[in-house]
């Protein structure tokens, strides 16, 4: 217990007001309580603070009240933390999410890891190609078609990228992570980019998938939030209301 208090003092005092701040704050009685905990790792790791990134995770091991009390419910955690990394390459790229993963990797106990491979046994081919268009599908709808022909039909890379690999590969696997939970790493993903015209998608998109409008709203607030604390630019980003006409 001592050693366990002691892990918890190393994560600084702001670190800690932002968690919590953005666990109260999250819609988690709507959503889920746990998916604060996605949000927030895309969002720091997609504005470059691996080390606060990493902070979370000592966070949510070593907080007094603390869910993750077992290796194996903290072999869980990681699966979860690791596979919104693993989406979030998807979006940012590989080293912004490697960095990440390797800085908790520091601070894993033995007992704590986890040894699986989410994609080991993946493989392109037709099934890939019809659980990604499905995926798309659900966040898009009649959009995609448009996006396609306007935007990538002199550009054939993106599109088969969008299909095989970011929402084969990537998005559409809802093992680990559901749907819901992989809009929480796209959004603030893209938010903390500032990218005005694919925030817009994917608000649109997690209105589509079911989340109240309300809910996010708020979980705009949240992904804002951190982006001002880290801080990052946010200048450029739709609100809800801004889509909701095309839901």
């Amino acid at each position: 217990m001592a050693e366990k208090d002691q892990e918890y003092q190393t994560v600084p005092a702001e670190s800690r007001r932002l968690f919590e701040e953005i666990r109260d704050q999250f819609p988690g009685e709507e959503l889920g309580k746990d998916k604060w905990e996605i949000l927030t790792i895309a969002a720091l790791t997609t504005a470059g603070r691996n080390e606060v990134a990493a902070d979370l995770y000592t966070y949510l091991i070593t907080h007094p009240n603390a869910q993750y009390a077992t290796p194996e419910q903290r072999q869980a955690l990681i699966r979860r933390l690791r596979e919104a990394l693993v989406k979030l390459v998807s979006v940012v790229g590989v080293p912004k999410p490697l960095e990440t993963v390797m800085v908790i990797a520091e601070r894993e106990r033995e007992e704590d890891r986890d040894y699986s491979c989410s994609r080991e046994d993946w493989e392109s081919g037709p099934e890939n190609i019809e659980r990604g268009k499905a995926w798309l599908g659900e966040i898009y709808r009649h959009n995609y078609a448009a996006i396609a022909k306007d935007h990538m039909s002199a550009h054939r890379d993106f599109r088969w990228i969008s299909e095989q690999i970011t929402y084969g590969l990537y998005l559409s696997d809802h093992r680990i992570l559901d749907g819901v939970d992989t809009e929480l790493v796209v959004l603030p993903g893209l938010m903390l980019q500032n990218l005005r015209r694919e925030t817009g998608w994917h608000l649109r998109g997690i209105r589509r998938i079911g989340v109240k409008s309300e809910d996010v709203e708020r979980i705009w607030e949240c992904i804002v939030k951190i982006g001002k604390w880290c801080p990052v630019p946010v200048d450029r980003l739709p609100r809800v209301q801004d889509v909701e006409h095309e839901v």
